[in-house]
């Protein structure tokens, strides 16, 4: 193993601009460890190294003549596969889009490559990014490195096991269910769902690309949680069309010092229960806080009611992405909203009236999707942050069986698939901030994270609180099977 496989983003790229590591070292490293690891673990479907060694060529004469591109500078990524790459396939997964070639960077990339990123390759992901798993017919499953037998987790669960293993530094995902935190919850590492809004998804849609994807968000992943800021720094953006007078200016963290903030700590709602694993780990992590002199409330409440606002959030969720339904695909749902009855309660139905609600019914929850915002403003009067569940359960095995007919097994009690989306979901629907970061393993040496939420547009409070907490705790750690290249 080189001894700089998991440096943080930010070290490497001093390391680089002050002549001592080259960039091409740090790449082939990265190489290295794919080529002798991702047999097993199947993260990276598309490489681009021959592209790659170029461009960090370049970056090492750029260095030599004094040139810094930026505070990424020749520091290697990797990017979800869902992002448009010049050249490259973006599939989303589905077998349809087999012969899709990217003409243009998506706008996140392009701010990568901006700030100095070498771009090496595509990670795997859920068919249409839509599943905690990362298992598609183009490309394959992806496995966890801390146990093979279990899910990384999805959408972007390649991302995550990039980031894991030492592929690459840092690592663009995606979110509007979890796809950035959950992966990072199931692999031991961090990762950032911005504010909506703040970094474009131009170059990570489907369907028409000019539209943008309610309560779809792009952030970093990462090994750290000062490495989640320089990514943000380097994706957030206005949306092209807006670039002529958006600017974008996040308010500064509100407190430097971890004994100054005022955490909030929430580990049950009977809407999604969750397992005393995950429970005893953020408990570990507002211990930590305690101890540190912040001022820890672990008898807090949502402001809100958890089932009316999550019945709010899968209507919104549901009808954000069926503009990406076909007309026979809509007329499916259709068919089946209007033959259910009237109290049929379950998922699969709520999922079939969103995806066909009226334009009224969509206006009515986003009302009330103001009010929750409005409620959330004055909880983070009284808190500084929140520290959550992110999912009910650390990963588990993976599950062949069609979404609708899974369960999932929280101390001995199953429940549904879906229920854990709504963890993952608090934040999502308010669009507010959410950093990831470990929070320590299970007893079967399964990694566990804590979600850090912060108010809307304080992206840097959350940032900061997961870096101060990090100091605290035990961070990242590398999984033990995938630490070396013997």
């Amino acid at each position: 193993m080189s001894i700089h496989s998991f440096w943080p983003a930010s070290r490497l790229a001093a390391a680089i601009q002050k002549g001592e590591l080259s960039a091409v070292d740090a790449l082939e490293g990265c190489i290295e460890r794919i080529e002798h690891f991702d047999g097993a673990l199947n993260a990276v479907c598309v490489r681009l190294f021959d592209e790659a060694r170029d461009r960090a060529r370049a970056a090492d004469e750029a260095q030599a003549r004094g040139d810094c591109w930026g505070p990424l500078h020749g520091v290697p990524v990797t990017v979800k596969e869902a992002y448009d790459v010049a050249g490259t396939p973006t599939t989303w997964g589905l077998a349809e889009r087999a012969n899709h070639i990217a003409e243009t960077d998506s706008e996140a990339v392009r701010g990568l490559r901006a700030a100095g990123a070498v771009i090496l390759g595509k990670t795997n992901v859920a068919t249409n990014l839509q599943d905690w798993q990362s298992n598609n017919a183009l490309y394959g499953r992806t496995n966890n490195p801390w146990n093979l037998a279990r899910t990384p987790g999805g959408s972007s669960g390649g991302s995550a096991v990039s980031m894991a293993v030492g592929y690459a530094y840092l690592e663009a995902g995606s979110d509007i269910g979890g796809s950035l935190r959950n992966p990072a919850h199931f692999c031991g590492i961090c990762a950032h769902k911005p504010t909506f809004g703040i970094v474009p998804d131009t170059g990570h849609r489907i369907g028409d690309p000019e539209q943008p994807i309610d309560l779809l968000v792009c952030g970093p992943m990462s090994r750290s949680a000062e490495d989640l800021e320089l990514g943000l720094e380097a994706m957030a953006a206005p949306e092209p069309r807006d670039a002529p007078g958006w600017r974008l200016e996040l308010p500064p963290a509100r407190h430097q010092r971890l004994e100054d903030f005022r955490i909030a700590v929430i580990t049950e709602e009977p809407i999604c229960r969750v397992s005393e694993t995950v429970k005893d780990a953020i408990d570990r992590v507002a211990d930590a806080c305690a101890k540190a002199g912040a001022a820890v409330d672990r008898n807090a409440a949502l402001p809100f009611d958890s089932r009316a606002a999550h019945r709010v959030y899968l209507g919104l969720l549901r009808g954000a992405l069926s503009t990406a339904l076909s007309d026979a695909e809509f007329e499916e749902e259709l068919q089946l909203a209007t033959s259910l009855g009237a109290d049929d309660e379950s998922y699969r139905a709520l999922v079939a009236r969103a995806f066909v609600q009226r334009h009224r019914a969509w206006l009515a929850a986003d009302t009330e999707r103001l009010a929750i915002r409005r409620a959330w403003s004055s909880f983070f009067e009284s808190y500084d942050v929140l520290l959550c569940p992110i999912a009910p359960t650390p990963a588990w095995a993976h599950d062949p069986r069609d979404r609708f007919d899974r369960v999932i097994d929280v101390d001995g009690i199953g429940i549904s698939y879906f229920d854990q989306i709504f963890w993952s979901g608090v934040p999502i629907l308010s669009y507010l901030p959410a950093t990831t970061i470990p929070a320590g393993r299970s007893d079967e040496g399964l990694p566990v994270g804590v979600q850090i939420l912060a108010e809307y547009l304080e992206d840097r409070t959350a940032l900061n609180a997961a870096r101060l907490i990090e100091a605290e705790t035990e961070g990242f750690v590398p999984p033990p099977a995938f630490a070396s290249v013997d």
